[in-house]
């Protein structure tokens, strides 16, 4: 009798490690055969390559990178780098201004993106194949559309991402889409905006100038040539056609509703005021171009704000708000993951703590600044931080 219950006991035992066996193979199977998720991070969308007989002059690489962007829709754990941050993030890292070709490693690195969206237009007679790659660090994911216009593909594109980043959200997206159809035409779209664009890379100042003058005299609503002429016109110390030229932008911008250029547009003006010694006047800008930039979560123009807050205030010698604005343009600029604007803050922190003979608060600031020159190869940064390493570690030897 007991060997019977001793048997049936040994069976049971037997079945229930069989099945398991079985259950951990399946889940190792499925694990294998997953396709690695997405980590959460900043995105980067590079400049589309086009290599198609499309003729309208609405398409450029610009433009269709910055509708690309616009159509994403992937919720604040993926905040997106903006079109023109792109284009100045590939210009400190191309030894060929007018290459299409990029290092993604580098470039991960030097922006502090987790994403980067490469893709490729081709097609003619209405027929077009969109190719696009996702890479991460570690693995990448492909993907090919194909669709009767350069727009569909690219909407296609954004909406394929999108689901693949952020899934609840483009099934919401997609029962508005129902709804209300929206079109997107990007600034970026002017061909004499792509030629200054062009020339801005390649240094000349003055030609890009003419191309922003001619477009706008042609087509005035365009904010980003107005805020890139308004760029040229601050680098220049043109100082009165610059306060013409912001006061109409900021007019513009303004009826429009948008608040991303305002804030931009109120950065530039809070520089030429700080440039022309109205530090007062400046701060007031800069406290209405933060409000802007905060709705529509422009963190990186955010970092950019508190970063001048803070050299006005140190200025003036109000050295307790103005450390207090560099560690808030920290805080942003990790929001982004953006090393270069983290390590101009700490730097700018370390130069502080300096004045206050606090030079042990000021060394551990250059150290993790000269930590991400090193680790992200932030090569124009690396003179000026170990020049001020260098300073400080000189302070305190002769204390």
């Amino acid at each position: 009798m007991s060997q019977a219950r001793s048997s049936n006991k040994n069976k049971y035992i037997a079945a229930v490690l069989f099945l398991l066996l079985i259950s951990v193979s399946a889940y190792a199977y499925l694990m294998s055969t997953k396709a690695p998720t997405i980590e959460t991070g900043t995105i980067l969308v590079l400049p589309v390559h086009l290599a198609t007989d499309n003729t309208d002059s609405q398409w450029n690489r610009y433009a269709a990178m910055d509708m690309l962007i616009n159509k994403l829709n992937v919720g604040v754990s993926y905040p997106l780098l903006q079109t023109e941050d792109i284009i100045n993030i590939i210009s400190l890292i191309a030894n060929d201004h007018l290459s299409q070709t990029v290092d993604i490693q580098q470039l991960m690195a030097v922006s502090g993106a987790g994403l980067v969206i490469e893709s490729s237009i081709t097609g003619a007679n209405n027929q077009y194949q969109l190719a696009y790659t996702l890479h991460q660090q570690h693995h990448t994911k492909v993907g090919v559309i194909n669709a009767s216009s350069i727009e569909q593909a690219l909407l296609t594109a954004a909406n394929e991402v999108t689901e693949q980043l952020n899934p609840q959200h483009n099934l919401q997206q997609k029962q508005q889409n129902k709804k209300t159809a929206t079109q997107y035409h990007s600034r970026l779209s002017a061909p004499l905006l792509f030629n200054a664009i062009t020339q801005l890379q390649l240094g000349d100042i003055k030609a890009a100038e003419q191309y922003l003058f001619k477009l706008i005299k042609s087509t005035p609503d365009n904010l980003v040539a107005m805020r890139l002429l308004a760029s040229i016109q601050l680098q220049q110390h043109q100082y009165q056609q610059l306060n013409t030229t912001l006061i109409a932008a900021i007019d513009l911008a303004t009826h429009q509703q948008d608040e991303r250029e305002l804030a931009r547009l109120r950065l530039l003006l809070a520089q030429s005021y700080t440039e022309t010694d109205r530090i007062e006047q400046a701060l007031g800008v800069l406290t209405i171009a933060k409000t802007n930039a905060a709705k529509v979560k422009d963190w990186l123009t955010l970092g950019y704000i508190s970063q001048l807050a803070g050299m006005i205030n140190q200025r003036i010698s109000r050295n307790d708000e103005a450390r207090e604005q560099f560690k808030k343009a920290i805080e942003y600029h990790q929001m982004m993951n953006y090393p270069i604007g983290q390590t101009q803050a700490l730097n700018e922190l370390a130069e502080l703590e300096v004045i206050e003979f606090n030079y042990p608060q000021a060394y551990r600031y250059i150290n993790r600044s000269y930590e991400q020159v090193a680790h992200r190869g932030l090569d124009d940064l690396e003179k000026t931080t170990f020049k001020l390493m260098t300073k400080i570690e000189n302070k305190m030897q002769h204390r």
